[in-house]
């Protein structure tokens, strides 16, 4: 089924979007900012609907300084942040003049100069528009035509953090039945996701129930993933392992200086892709995990784990974040056995897990396995062990 996908404004936005198309005369100038994702595009295409109904002619590409726009020509530009300086010197020069009607928008990076100079210009004509996430009233609305909405709402805002481009691909592929994962070409994003992409379980009606996210809400990420630089992506990878990690951790890890890290944050966030605090969603974190390439995502984890073991620092939630993903192939043993130690005293199940996956990969631990199966009470594991050891 197709969810509908009504645009949802404050009062105050549709407001201003009113008085917009309500004087086809009068000169307007304004900004519209937010991370990829967050409906810039959405919206300025409402702009264009609403000035098209008022009868006005509406021209999405920056005229040459030579060619100003003609009289009740509404000037609509996306992507400022992508234009060349020229053509954002063009612009600011049509705004300077306060004769034309013109909605611009663009991300919150990259800010060159000259695209600072336009948004210094737009902001002494009226306040920008700042696009927010939606918030969970919001997000029941984007839900609402989709089976089960209510009890699809929270689970998705909790999953997206209410970002309107994720709530969207989740709704969507909540509200279809499940599909197979597309053909991928070898080397691609999506080649590598099989073996991670896990599959919704369909709800009454077709509809997928809430829990993992569908492979086709994963899937979707693929080229916001592509369009990253190769120190985002590696940025994400270590974000998805949902341990605490400082800018000088990240700098370590990265080995790039803390203001090379914090540009990065800047990027990533810019593409939608954390959240306002730094922090990486549910979905994306799943959508990244399974999108990378595994030698991408093994190289990351590794020096990862290696920070930890080096530091001192407990291991136990990075191999525990790993394990929640299906990634413990990714631990080297020694961090599989130190984080089975760390659980020992009060998850001996997991603690006899983790002893297991280490000697699965060479590393011989069976009298601590035997441990932690006995402390779990776990006497099928302690039978295989005491078979294999002849005891």
């Amino acid at each position: 089924m197709t969810v509908e996908r009504p645009l949802l404004l404050s009062r105050e936005r549709r407001s201003l979007l009113d008085r917009l198309a309500a004087d086809p005369a009068a000169p307007f100038a304004l900004a519209v900012t937010g991370p990829g994702g967050h409906g810039k595009t959405a919206l300025l295409g409402e702009v264009a609907r609403r000035c098209r109904q008022a009868g006005q002619t509406v021209l999405t590409t920056v005229p040459a300084a030579t060619e100003p726009p003609e009289p009740g020509t509404v000037l609509l530009v996306d992507d400022a942040h992508l234009l060349d300086d020229t053509r954002l010197g063009a612009l600011r020069a049509l705004v300077d003049t306060g004769r034309h009607r013109i909605v611009v928008g663009y991300r919150p990076w990259p800010r060159c100069p000259a695209l600072v100079e336009l948004a210094d210009a737009l902001r002494r004509h009226a306040e920008p528009v700042l696009l927010v996430p939606f918030n969970p009233e919001q997000t029941a609305a984007r839900c609402a035509a989709a089976p089960e909405a209510a009890r699809l709402a929270d689970h998705v805002h909790a999953q997206t953090a209410g970002v309107p481009r994720d709530v969207d691909r989740l709704v969507r592929a909540l509200s279809a039945a499940p599909d197979p994962t597309p053909p991928a070409a070898p080397g691609s994003t999506l080649s590598a996701a099989s073996a991670l992409l896990p599959s919704a379980a369909p709800g009454p009606g077709g509809a997928a129930s809430p829990g993992e996210p569908p492979q086709s809400a994963l899937v979707e990420f693929g080229p916001d993933l592509d369009r990253l630089t190769p120190d985002a992506r590696s940025l994400l990878l270590a974000l998805a392992a949902a341990v605490p990690l400082t800018v000088d951790l990240l700098g370590a890890l990265l080995d790039r200086t803390p203001g090379a890290v914090a540009e990065l944050v800047a990027a990533t966030r810019a593409a939608g892709l954390l959240t306002a605090d730094h922090r990486i969603t549910p979905l994306v974190r799943r959508a990244v995990v399974a999108l990378s390439p595994p030698t991408d995502r093994t190289a990351v984890w590794h020096r990862l784990v290696d920070q930890r073991l080096d530091r001192g620092g407990p291991v136990l939630p990075l191999v525990s974040a790993l394990r929640t993903v299906g990634a413990l192939g990714d631990c080297p043993a020694p961090a599989l056995r130190t984080a089975a130690e760390e659980a020992l005293a009060e998850q001996p199940a997991l603690a006899a897990e983790l002893f297991a996956a280490a000697t699965a990969t060479g590393s011989s631990a069976p009298g601590r396995l035997t441990v932690a199966a006995l402390l779990a009470v776990d006497l099928d594991t302690v039978l295989r062990l005491a078979d294999r050891l002849g005891t």
